[in-house]
């Protein structure tokens, strides 16, 4: 089973700019998706956002959006 450390090692071996360029694309890609899947459950996309301030509220807002009664479970089938 790898280390932890072994996959950071592979930021030793790109340039700078490359491995800020890594992170970043994919903390963004991570704020977009939960930006979409908040939109689909009818919340603000924005509050995706929050993730840039401190990390671990993506996993408290995952819980909350799990636990809290989605929209479209509230709305009756359409007759017909």
């Amino acid at each position: 089973m790898p280390v932890f450390g072994d996959s950071v090692e592979l930021f030793l071996f790109l340039p700078g700019w490359l491995a800020t360029l890594i992170v970043v694309l994919s903390i963004t890609w991570t704020i977009c998706m939960a930006g979409i899947a908040l939109g689909k459950i009818g919340r603000n996309p924005l509050w995706a956002l929050v993730v840039f301030l401190w990390f671990p509220l993506l996993t408290a807002g995952l819980w909350y959006m799990a636990l809290s009664r989605w929209p479209r479970l509230d709305q009756k089938p359409p007759v017909g």
